[in-house]
């Protein structure tokens, strides 16, 4: 099966993935500066370096990102805090180096990323416009198969002792949001199919923990606010129609924009920012597949990376390899478990072995499997750098 699936995923068709970065937090949790960082470092690194793809926002946010990535580079200001409306920002991946006749015929990555106002996390809203705009806001979130949960690294700083203070009121807080905004995010009543499956707990400004590593903040968490994660894990449980596919408090990362010193940025000094793409892109994948049951889950990355007439060619072969029956509504789950395949065989190779498979992929323009070898690599690295702590199960 991996060779023929392999070989079809190779087929000379234009394949958009879609996906969104859904990031939770507080106000002056580091959200923006985060998403300034996000691509302010890809940016620079695709100028420096032979990179596998170029990420481009589109014209008005490449903009603004640039500039206020420029401003805490070079000047050390920190972007303003987003207030009152949110703003979405679509990143686009594309291999590097191709025409724009060749660029048209080629897979892409498409990344939507919303930034909102941190105050609507721990409070309501002041007029109807707003109160729409969140829920409007939080429902597309809750579209994404991931989510990062951010703890405010300076905040814990703050409550060094007596951490529970701070952690409880965060994980109630948002329990609360979520409470009072519930009817107006499952609008007719009806339970959410596609939501976050993943919750993965992320301690911004890590940089002010220079000597902790994510197995310890795993620990800090589960020591200081177990009741509070579990009462949140039972709110989010709520919005979802499925929940055997659901993990809340079993994966931690660490992240760090830059390096903050009094009057100074450095923006080389950063955490699990190169992670993030990975994370949207691939960790659902490898859960799903840990999970087993294909069926039950709202493959939203997976099921849009084939067209269907890919998805027919594989019929026959899915049906048999992955014994699926002859249940009905099965088709996007046989896209899945194609993408899944080319996920599966790289999960346990070595780094040299995901380098070649890169090079070799990126040689002959197979873009979305470079990148999977690419993000595959970026993945087992942070784990190795103990930034990242991944549910093993």
């Amino acid at each position: 099966m991996s060779a023929l699936l392999t070989r079809l995923l190779g087929m000379n068709q234009n394949r958009t993935v879609d996906q969104q970065i859904a990031v939770f937090g507080q106000s002056g949790s580091g959200k923006t500066v985060l998403l300034c960082s996000f691509y302010g470092a890809a940016r620079d690194k695709i100028q420096l370096d032979q990179s596998l793809f170029d990420l481009h926002a589109q014209d008005n946010r490449h903009t603004t990102l640039i500039s206020q990535y420029l401003g805490m580079k070079e000047d050390h200001k920190v972007p303003q805090l987003t207030r009152f409306a949110s703003v979405q920002t679509e990143f686009k991946l594309k291999q590097k180096g191709l025409g724009l006749k060749e660029l048209a015929k080629t897979d892409s990555v498409r990344l939507t990323w919303w930034d909102y106002p941190g105050d609507w996390f721990e409070r309501g809203t002041s007029t109807e416009s707003e109160r729409q705009d969140k829920a409007q806001t939080f429902r597309k979130l809750l579209g994404s198969d991931v989510a990062l949960f951010l703890v405010d690294g300076q905040r814990l700083q703050e409550y060094v002792g007596e951490e529970e203070r701070y952690l409880r009121y965060l994980f109630d807080s948002f329990s609360s949001t979520l409470n009072d905004i519930q009817d107006d995010i499952l609008q007719s009543g009806g339970l959410l199919k596609q939501f976050p499956r993943i919750w993965v707990l992320a301690l911004s400004k890590a940089d002010l923990w220079p000597d902790m590593t994510v197995q310890d903040f795993e620990n800090l968490l589960n020591k200081k606010a177990a009741s509070e994660i579990n009462t949140l894990r039972s709110k989010l449980l709520e919005f979802i129609e499925d929940d055997e596919a659901f993990s809340f408090g079993k994966d931690f990362l660490l992240l760090s924009s830059a390096k903050f010193s009094l009057g100074s940025i450095d923006m080389s000094e950063r955490k699990g920012i190169d992670v993030l793409l990975p994370l949207a892109c691939v960790l659902p994948i490898q859960r799903h597949l840990w999970w087993h049951e294909l069926k039950i889950l709202p493959m939203n990355l997976a099921e849009k990376l084939l067209d269907l007439e890919l998805v027919k060619a594989l019929v026959p072969v899915a049906i048999k390899a992955l014994r699926i029956g002859k249940g009905t509504g099965k088709i996007k789950y046989l896209a899945a478990g194609a993408f899944a395949d080319l996920v599966e065989q790289m999960a346990d190779q070595s780094f040299d072995s995901l380098a070649r498979i890169q090079a070799e992929a990126t040689e002959k323009r197979e873009f979305l499997r470079a990148l999977v070898a690419d993000f595959t690599q970026r993945l087992n690295q942070a784990e190795n750098d103990r930034v990242l702590l991944r549910d093993s199960k």
